[in-house]
């Protein structure tokens, strides 16, 4: 079940009678294997962010020595899509690890966008959101996640950024483990391939439509079965030991989004003892967080 955390009252209207708007957006792990740059799955980890009257940004948690606290911080970007940030304080609390595949900027870009549409007053829907904000992200498969919770297909259809929530959850469970080193996405980006061979491009095509098909029917030995993929995990695997270290546990590994953090795909009556075998294997430092798929998008709390 998704557990928002619980420090502060529900939504409010600044500058109407109450004093604090209060947002909360999940973690996300993108690509599932095969579904390079379109597919998502929110995850039970979550950042939140208060508005105020006020100025400034104060920062709690990852990221807290190293995060700008101006104008140039995503949130606050994405918050000026839809309303001045000047005249209003910007508190975070961030849980989600930074540059570590977990779709920290694209939470961040979710939190300011539901909180300027909200200041704003603007009755906008996780697409209309979706849209505005993923320019700001460069692809869409976090953000769609983190927007509408559940598992998401995100593609581009004309000018416009569209998603599909295909799933509630997930037949097997995330066992996340996030190594102490981190990896740079554009960086990670610069590294891919332009082309590949067409054998190997059809395979991914096919393991993608598996995927596609086993999350929506919710099939645990079809989904085992897609977590193949050509298109981007072998040319990241130098900057992801883990995907090697880890290969053969549980029902299958994935890279989480450009990495370095690789999930450990459970059965659900095995993810306690799979969790133990990957603390076993995992270098030093490396966090083991087994992770629900979070239920809600980003929103008021």
């Amino acid at each position: 079940m998704t557990r928002k955390p619980d420090l502060l009252s529900s939504r409010s209207e600044l500058r109407t009678g109450v004093s604090a708007l209060r947002v909360c957006a999940p973690a996300s792990t993108a690509n599932l294997g095969p579904g390079f740059d379109c597919a998502a799955a929110a995850l039970d980890l979550w950042n939140e962010l208060v508005v105020e009257e006020g100025a400034g940004v104060e920062i709690e948690g990852e990221g807290a020595e190293e995060l700008p606290r101006d104008e140039t911080h995503l949130t606050l970007r994405a918050f000026a899509l839809f309303a001045p940030p000047d005249g209003y304080r910007f508190r975070f609390v961030n849980r989600i690890p930074l540059e570590r595949g977990l779709g920290a900027s694209a939470t961040a870009i979710a939190l300011g966008l539901v909180a300027g549409a909200a200041v704003a007053g603007r009755d906008a829907s996780p697409e209309d959101l979706l849209d505005a904000g993923a320019p700001l992200e460069g692809h869409a498969d976090n953000l769609a996640a983190a927007l509408n919770g559940g598992v998401c297909l995100a593609w581009r259809e004309g000018e416009r950024t569209r998603a599909a929530r295909i799933a509630d959850d997930l037949p097997l469970r995330a066992l996340v483990a996030v190594p102490p080193g981190r990896v740079n996405t554009a960086h990670s980006r610069n590294g891919l391939p332009a082309t590949v061979p067409h054998a190997q491009a059809a395979a991914s095509a096919g393991a993608a439509a598996r995927l596609g098909a086993a999350v929506a029917a919710g099939d645990a030995a079809l989904l085992r079965s897609a977590f193949t993929d050509g298109l981007h995990e072998p040319y990241r695997r130098p900057h992801a030991p883990l995907l090697d270290a880890l290969r053969g546990l549980g029902a299958g590994v994935t890279l989480s989004g450009s990495g370095p953090s690789v999930v450990v795909w459970a059965e659900p009556d095995r993810s306690a003892e799979v969790a133990a075998e990957v603390a076993d294997v995992a270098p030093p430092g490396t966090r083991v967080l087994p992770l629900a798929v979070a239920t809600e998008g980003a929103g008021p709390a």
